[in-house]
């Protein structure tokens, strides 16, 4: 019985192979003439991602809720109470933790909720990796690929800039990284005199060396952007910039699409022709396996989380 089903198996990976012979890789990366990518503005990125001092108690930063060791997304449990506001009930929900709530003087503010722990937010960081294809970004889609400077509402990337709207949002959130009423202001003067990745172990050679020769903030926007000047749209242009060199190109299927059938075991490739080849691939074909589309699936009540409705007015 095992021979056969071994037998079974290979057969059914090579017919899976034949039919995955067409998949393609991932397409170019997408960058908005607005922002070209730089060395300078890449390292800039990737150290303001790391940054817990771009929070407002400097314990959260966007690497916090995306990590690396678990796809880019968020390997933490925190608990939302859900519509009903009762912690162990059917409505609960797997959130994000975020800061302690506290007043634009950061004074703590026992949370009707959570009261003095971290708060939880009512949906779950999504993953980073591969973010860069998507039009639209968080799970409702309230980032567009317009990004405005938040400081004079002018459009700066008129199209293909849903990683720059994106970046900003989770900052000046009083539940994710910030004190109530945190303004821009505020984080442009804090990071002014911040030593950068002053809480970081671990540093990256390729950060290492940016803060030896920028070893503050105002130096290592001057490399990236020619003036010491710190602004939320060159924080988002450079967040961005990093998030753009997140390509997740190197995974055992990309092997596997590129020729090398052995990169799959023969229940992964039967697996990849099953999901491919029938109605899945409907929604989660291509290359990134998605078509970028918003679906109410019916897992929970629409009541819960009206999600993409919320933002565009059309019911689901």
């Amino acid at each position: 019985m095992r021979t056969t089903t071994t037998l079974v198996l290979i057969l059914a990976s090579t017919a899976a192979a034949a039919t995955l012979a067409g998949a393609q890789p991932l397409p170019p990366v997408p960058v908005p003439n607005q922002n070209p990518i730089t060395e300078e503005k890449r390292v800039l990125g990737k150290i303001l991602f790391w940054e817990q001092g771009l929070s407002s108690d400097s314990s959260v930063a966007c690497g916090s809720c995306h990590q690396p060791g678990v796809g880019g997304a968020d390997g933490r449990v925190g608990i939302h109470p859900g519509s009903d506001l009762a912690f162990g009930t059917e409505d609960d929900i797997l959130g994000s933790p975020g800061v302690v709530r506290a007043d634009a003087n950061g004074t703590p503010i026992p949370d009707p909720i959570f009261g003095n722990d971290v708060q939880v937010s009512t949906r779950t960081a999504p993953n980073v990796f591969g973010a860069l294809w998507s039009p639209l970004l968080f799970w409702d889609g309230r980032a567009t690929g317009e990004f405005r400077d938040p400081l004079t509402d002018a459009v700066v990337i008129p199209v293909g800039g849903a990683l720059e709207s994106q970046s900003l949002g989770p900052i000046l959130n009083d539940i994710e990284m910030a004190y109530e009423a945190r303004t821009w202001t505020d984080v442009t003067s804090k990071l002014e005199t911040l030593s950068p990745l002053v809480q970081a172990t671990d540093i990256p050679a390729d950060m290492l060396d940016a803060l030896a020769t920028s070893p503050s903030y105002p130096e290592l926007f001057a490399a990236a952007f020619g003036d010491p000047e710190i602004t939320p749209t060159r924080i988002a242009f450079s967040i961005a910039t990093y998030e753009r060199t997140l390509v997740p190109d190197q995974t055992p299927w990309d092997e596997f699409i590129a020729g090398n059938q052995q990169a799959l075991t023969p229940r992964q490739a039967n697996g990849a022709q099953f999901v491919q080849g029938g109605p899945c691939g409907v929604c989660h074909g291509g290359p990134m396996f998605t078509n970028n589309t918003f679906r109410n699936i019916g897992l929970r009540p629409p009541a819960e989380d009206t999600g993409r409705q919320a933002i565009t007015g059309v019911p689901a």
